[in-house]
């Protein structure tokens, strides 16, 4: 009967040691897993205000430059107000206006807004938004090498508690590159 008895409890205990590591192997699984997104997002370069980025285009695979020079948050931009511009505005939306200078470093003349575009998303967000193209007309001009151009880049935003904002090149890719921008004063 001892023997009996020791055998089942021998067996419980295996078999809740290897219930232990299972679970140990899931947990081990996830924090890879963790670890690893991690050092996807580790990869992303990133700049702040007044800081100018050399970014490399994943697609077209010519190297350019952006300087982002000043980040607002506003209700009218280029004499727009929000209300007129979007139907049903509320207190909370906003343009973000984020001015920026773009460099043509490569060997070829392109038109920027055929050639690359920049996500804004809050700090929830992954993806973002594509921006107001009406307000950025001027990257829909030809860009020699070696010249720049300067704009602001507009976006439609419903404002939240958000802390900080990011501007995005190159989304998804090798070459993702961030602009982190943190929420205006007073905003």
């Amino acid at each position: 009967m001892k023997k009996i008895l020791t055998f089942v409890i021998l067996m419980i205990l295996l078999v809740a040691c290897s219930d232990d590591n299972s679970s140990n192997k899931d947990i081990t699984k996830n924090v890879d897993q963790n670890e690893s997104d991690t050092s996807s997002n580790e990869d992303i370069k990133e700049y702040t205000i007044g800081e100018t980025a050399i970014i490399t285009s994943d697609f077209y695979g010519f190297d350019y430059e952006i300087t982002v020079s000043d980040f607002q948050l506003t209700r009218e931009v280029d004499g727009v107000k929000i209300e007129d511009y979007l139907s049903g505005a509320v207190e909370s939306n906003r343009f973000a206006v984020i001015d920026v200078t773009i460099k043509n470093i490569s060997d070829n003349a392109y038109v920027p807004n055929e050639m690359f575009s920049a996500n804004f998303a809050k700090e929830t967000e992954r993806a973002g938004d594509t921006d107001e193209d009406q307000f950025f007309t001027i990257a829909d001009e030809e860009l020699q090498p070696g010249e720049e151009m300067s704009g602001h880049i507009v976006y439609l935003l419903d404002l939240d508690d958000s802390q900080e904002f990011r501007l995005k090149y190159e989304f998804f890719t090798e070459e993702e590159t961030h602009f982190v921008l943190p929420r205006p004063a007073g905003e």
